[in-house]
Parts: structure tokens; C-alpha cells; sequence
């Protein structure tokens, strides 16, 4: 009975044997290096998620997909806000609202750079080939702004031979909030033998889920929803088979009434005031004596043209971005908090400054500085 047993055992083994053998891993090429190659040949380390990667984790936005992403974080300030790190590595934030600094991580729409510190345009992952993150540094092939790595989008490109589309569509509530959902297209149009339009449309709602206290009692819910709507246009020309030229223009819209930000501690709303009302605070709650707002325009406009030689390819970028960006935010506790009168006079004031020598000469006022202080002195008067 037991020689039986083993024998089942073993021709069990051997009969899983071939199954395993005959497996093998899809190829992922990626484009890091500026031209195509297999993610194994790299010299460096490279994270590719492809667009099977992305519809199964359900990303919508680089922060979600991060996730995924060994060394990638996303420092999330709200829709068009989010600071991006890889391993620790980012621009830093200076000052609320004010990118002080040049990036440290660089982000691309294909070949064409779109990074900006503190505002990187926070474009929907609809329709995309892969998202690439490279871990820096590379500086080499990228540029000063990926010291830390480089993100790039890797969008889908038009293709002469056939005709596609997709359509996307979902509804989602948040606890304690409103509702949000999505609705998104893309269509790939041959347009001839050397012609084809690829188009993509996308509109998302974003729930809110943070409530607004203000003067008089004042309740403003969900004030932290908003929306994105974006439109993506891309023409291939390809007159021959060793070049092509590919325009695009791509226009993003972001609104948002509010910010996701929860106060425990306001100084125009707390339980130790004593010439207001003593507020409490709770979960998902914020003071505002101003309402606030986000609006970011975004269009972008490349082309790219790719000429095949017998073993070099020659590649031209140009783009063109514009960005109209308007953030209302009401800093009535920061200001409260550091224009108190504490009777010190004039010449003690102290602003934070970088400057390094002399800044400037004002009618009335000498400005003298050195790395870590600013004063400000009346005219006449003497600075030892």
C-alpha cells in the first residue's frame, strides 16, 4: 500500500513537469534609454506598469499607482498638487502653494517633460501603453530635473492599420461624503495608408468628503469635490516606412472648491478661545473664514518626428506648454498667528531670506542681508 502511494506521488511530479517547463514570462520593452529594448537588458533599475497592470489595480492617478512602485511615493496636497519622491528623493515643499525649487524627479508625457515643482499636472492614466519610473540618477539622459528618477507616460500611439476603441465608465460614493464617478473614451482612426487620428476624451467627478465650519455657525459640506476634464488628439503622418511625424496637442482642466485638508487645531476655532465661541473640531472637519479654490488649465502641445537610418535612428522634440493655475486658500490662522504685536520695534523685525549681499536700497530704508536673516533698517542709521 505504501509503494502505491509513492508511485501515484512520483508519476503525479513528473506529469507537472512539462506544464511548468513549457511557461514563459511576456517581454516588456520600454523606450528608458530613448530607444526600444527589453526591461532585463537595462543597465539600471526600471519599474514598468503596463496598461493590464493599471486597469487591475484600478489607478486612476500616479498616486494610486504608486503603490505598486518599489522607492516611488507620492506626497499628496490635493488633485494637480502631489509632490513625487523616488527613495526619499524630491523637490521638498518650500513654501505652501510656491514652488521654491527646482524638481528632483522628473515626469514625461512620452518625450515631451512636463514637471514643475510642487504643480505637476496630475493627468489621468487613461489610455496608456505603460508608466516607466527610473530610478535615478539620470541626469544623463534627462536632464537636472531627475536627479532622484524619472516617471514617464508612456501613451498609446495612432496606428495606420487598424480601428479601435474603448469606453470606461464608473459611479463610486465616499463614507460621510458625496458622490464621484468617471466616464472615458478612445478611438484609434485609420485615416489612409500614411494618415491615423487617435483620440481620447475623459471627464472625472471627484466626491468630496471634508466639511467646511465657518463664522456664525456656518456648514459647508463636501467642500474638498471637484472635477477633471481632459481631451488627448495625436496625428500620425508616415509617407514612408522610415519616417513619421506625430503632433499632438493634449488640454486638461482641473477644478476643485476645497482642499483635502482635516484641522485638529485652528486658531479662529478652538476650545480655548475666549472672545470667540469654543469650537471642537472633529474628523474630516476644517475653519475657514475665506472659501477656497483650485483651478489648473493645462495644454500641451508637441510634435515628433523619427527618422530611420540603416542602424540610427534620428529622433526631433518639440513641445510647447502652457498652464494657467489660480489657487485661493485662506491663510487667516497662519497670519493671525505671526502678525501678533509683541512691542519690539522696527529694527528687530526679521523676515527669512537666502540673500546673500546687499538686496536692494529703498527710499527710506537700507536692505542688508547675509545667508540666514533679512533686516530691515530706517535710513540714517548705523548696522554694526
Amino acid at each position: 500500500m505504501i509503494n502505491f502511494r509513492k508511485t501515484v506521488l512520483a508519476a503525479a511530479v513528473v506529469s507537472m513537469v512539462p506544464a511548468v517547463s513549457y511557461a514563459q514570462l511576456e517581454e516588456v520593452l520600454v523606450t528608458a534609454t530613448k530607444r526600444s529594448e527589453s526591461v532585463q537588458d537595462l543597465p539600471f533599475s526600471v519599474n514598468a506598469q503596463t496598461e493590464q497592470d493599471i486597469q487591475r489595480s484600478n489607478a486612476t492617478t500616479l498616486e494610486e499607482l504608486s503603490r505598486n512602485v518599489a522607492g516611488l511615493s507620492i506626497q499628496n496636497l490635493g488633485p494637480g498638487q502631489s509632490q513625487v519622491a523616488i527613495r526619499g528623493v524630491s523637490a521638498g515643499q518650500i513654501v505652501r502653494d510656491q514652488p521654491g525649487v527646482k524638481e528632483q524627479v522628473g515626469v514625461y508625457l512620452d518625450e515631451t517633460v512636463i514637471s514643475l515643482s510642487l504643480f505637476t499636472p496630475d493627468l489621468d492614466l487613461f489610455d496608456l501603453n505603460r508608466v516607466e519610473t527610473l530610478r535615478g540618477p539620470q541626469g544623463t539622459l534627462f536632464g537636472s530635473g531627475s536627479i532622484g528618477g524619472t516617471v514617464r507616460f508612456i501613451t498609446k500611439q495612432p496606428m495606420l492599420d487598424e480601428m479601435e476603441g474603448q469606453l470606461e465608465a464608473n459611479v463610486n460614493t465616499v463614507d460621510d461624503g458625496s458622490e464621484g464617478g468617471h466616464l472615458k473614451g478612445a478611438i484609434n482612426i485609420p485615416m489612409g495608408d500614411t494618415l491615423a487620428l487617435r483620440l481620447v476624451g475623459y471627464g472625472t467627478q471627484y466626491p468630496g468628503y471634508i466639511d467646511a465650519l465657518g463664522e456664525g455657525g456656518r456648514v459647508d459640506e463636501d467642500v474638498n469635490d471637484g472635477s477633471r476634464n481632459g481631451l488627448r488628439a495625436a496625428l500620425l503622418w508616415q509617407p514612408t516606412d522610415t519616417l513619421s511625424i506625430t503632433p499632438r496637442i493634449v488640454y486638461q482642466e482641473l477644478e476643485t472648491d476645497g482642499y483635502n485638508r482635516q484641522e485638529t487645531y485652528n486658531m479662529f476655532a478652538n476650545p480655548f478661545t475666549t472672545t470667540r465661541p469654543a469650537i471642537q473640531l472633529g474628523d474630516l472637519e476644517q475653519y475657514l473664514l475665506l472659501d477656497e479654490a483650485f483651478d489648473d488649465e493645462t495644454t500641451i502641445a508637441d510634435v515628433v518626428a523619427v527618422w530611420s537610418l540603416d542602424g540610427v535612428d534620428l529622433t526631433y522634440v518639440a513641445s510647447y506648454t502652457e498652464r494657467d493655475i489660480v489657487v485661493s486658500r485662506d491663510a487667516s490662522a497662519l497670519t493671525g498667528s505671526i502678525t501678533i504685536d509683541f512691542g519690539f520695534g522696527e529694527e528687530a523685525a526679521q523676515l527669512p531670506s537666502n540673500l546673500k549681499s546687499i538686496a536692494a536700497v529703498g527710499s527710506g530704508r537700507f536692505l542688508l542681508g547675509h545667508p540666514a536673516r533679512l533686516w530691515a533698517v530706517p535710513a540714517h542709521t548705523w548696522l554694526r
